[in-house]
């Protein structure tokens, strides 16, 4: 990934993804550059965690001027960790235009200047492009969202929609909690035998290889696959929030994509 800034906002960008960029833009937001106080300071994006309402409204409204879209254009849910993925076509844009929607964990839309957002703090942003077929989505997956397999639920309804072919699909994997500090208390009981191989012996599961590898067995090529391999509960405080490293009082930081 790289480092830019998108006006004043910094910003974390994929490689595989800024190759397209004149279709395509996306950032994957910091904790900085809002107006968020302290623990939710600065740029949490994330309604009913305790930060005042008017100060995420204003960080959202930072987040689409600096993406250059309309911010009634910025798609996001109240995320439930569910498998659930909402097409944001025009008759949902027209139900639903400036409100967050309920019980949803990803996003796809072939609609330009419609922004896509999923708010992580530990959980995997990720981020969906087929060049193909013109279409995007945008997907928030913690644990229990890889145990549900919401990313593979997505290219198949990307499939199902729009005609996109896996192989043809980029995807970005954002920061994210890494297999450092990724513990569970007895994690061959808590997580399917799927796991199995992505446990160490001090407990601590590989997440992000998990992802990696379940993508590629729902058709995504490994070369089309990119993971930011940055820790958000290893670097908590500095660029991201971190639920595990901040004891769950914390913000959220928005990964985004839309066609332009």
């Amino acid at each position: 990934m790289d480092k830019k800034y998108l006006k004043d906002l910094p910003v974390f960008q994929f490689h595989i993804l800024q190759k397209f960029s004149d279709q395509v833009k996306h950032a994957v937001f910091t904790r900085h550059g809002g107006v968020s106080k302290p623990p939710y300071d600065k740029l949490n994006v994330r309604f009913g965690v305790g930060d005042d309402f008017k100060n995420v409204e204003t960080n959202r409204l930072l987040i689409s001027d600096a993406l250059g879209v309309k911010s009634e254009n910025l798609v996001s849910a109240n995320q439930t960790h569910s498998k659930n993925v909402a097409i944001a076509d025009e008759e949902f844009l027209n139900l639903n235009r400036g409100k967050e929607v309920d019980n949803f964990d990803a996003f796809i839309t072939n609609m330009h200047d419609v922004a896509l957002m999923v708010q992580v703090a530990d959980c995997q942003p990720i981020l969906m492009f087929d060049p193909v077929k013109k279409v995007i989505a945008a997907v928030h997956a913690g644990w229990k969202g890889l145990v549900q397999n919401i990313s593979c639920e997505t290219i198949n309804l990307m499939q199902k929609k729009y005609g996109c072919l896996p192989e043809n699909i980029l995807v970005g994997i954002g920061p994210s909690l890494g297999p450092d500090f990724a513990f569970f208390s007895e994690p061959e009981n808590e997580l399917p035998t799927s796991f199995a191989n992505y446990i160490d012996k001090k407990k601590r599961v590989n997440l992000w290889q998990y992802s990696v590898d379940q993508l590629v067995s729902c058709g995504i090529a490994r070369n089309h696959i990119e993971l930011a391999g940055i820790c958000t509960q290893e670097e908590k405080g500095k660029n991201f929030y971190s639920y595990r490293g901040e004891k769950g009082i914390t913000g959220r930081f928005g990964a985004v994509i839309l066609m332009i």
